[in-house]
């Protein structure tokens, strides 16, 4: 595939656009990105979930090619086939690689400012976490190389919940593993609330490497991905520190669900953009 749109990007405004994931139309409907380009222009962008696993996504993503190359464009990584903490050589490492190598495919085309890694997905059990973090820490430096070969950046994502059990790093070991190995940092702030993590303490703690936050909510257990709102993380004064701390960081809304997309997206759309101005 050799298509290149590099040259089709609009001019930047100076403004960092606002990102919407596109986990909440899903596969099907991945094409109303359209009707929230025709909405917002530049002001938002699109952080593209991979889900190569469903047969109608690469159609849906190729019919859309023309459009996304206008907008600010990232990847979320492959999350329902992938498994980072599988060591190399083994068949998970090779179906997730295999997700990996097709979504660069079209980061690459589409210039993709960044990359979402999750070091797992799956349950821990405490005896393997030492391999399945080494093991993790082996692939990061594989995707960070097939990245940097177009100035794509990783951004390693805080991931798992305790409800779930696959909570890998609790709050003190993700930030100094962070800080160790120098990440680019995405905060979830819905998985940080559901581990009852101290996001304050963690923004202040990580803000020099903090690349991006994902926006959602939740009761404070499960992993909801609610509207801004509608949880137990007061929003308002947290999105004030965020945008004061972390200014140059990327602010993605990532709703899962589809009967998010819609009216309810809209208006939180526009509660972002008039936060900026």
């Amino acid at each position: 595939m050799t298509t290149d749109f590099k040259d089709k990007r609009q001019e930047s405004s100076g403004r960092k656009p606002l990102l919407i994931n596109t986990c909440v139309f899903g596969a099907e409907h991945f094409s109303d990105v359209r009707e929230y380009a025709a909405a917002y222009g530049d002001r938002i962008g699109f952080e593209i979930l991979a889900m190569f696993d469903l047969p109608v996504f690469e159609d849906r993503l190729r019919e859309n090619l023309d459009l996304l190359a206008d907008y600010s464009i990232s990847f979320h990584g492959p999350v329902y086939c992938a498994e980072h903490s599988a060591p190399r050589g083994s068949a998970q490492y090779e179906e997730t690689m295999w997700h990996v190598r097709k979504t660069l495919e079209y980061a690459r085309i589409l210039h993709s400012e960044h990359f979402v890694m999750h070091l797992n997905n799956c349950r821990v059990d405490p005896a393997d976490r030492d391999r399945m973090l080494a093991n993790a820490l082996d692939n990061y430096c594989e995707l960070r190389d097939l990245c940097g070969a177009f100035d794509c950046r990783v951004f390693v994502e805080n991931t798992g919940t305790k409800l779930q059990g696959n909570v890998l790093l609790d709050q003190d070991e993700f930030t100094d593993l962070c800080r160790r190995e120098q990440f680019d940092v995405l905060i979830d702030i819905g998985h940080a609330n559901a581990n009852g993590w101290d996001l304050y303490r963690l923004i202040e703690d990580l803000a020099p490497q903090i690349r991006a936050y994902h926006l959602h909510n939740n009761d404070g257990i499960h992993d909801q991905h609610n509207r801004l709102h509608d949880g137990t993380i007061d929003f308002t004064p947290l999105i004030q520190t965020i945008r004061r701390r972390t200014p140059d960081a990327d602010l993605i809304i990532e709703y899962t669900r589809r009967d998010l997309a819609g009216p309810a997206l809209h208006e939180d759309i526009r509660e972002m953009l008039a936060g900026e101005s």
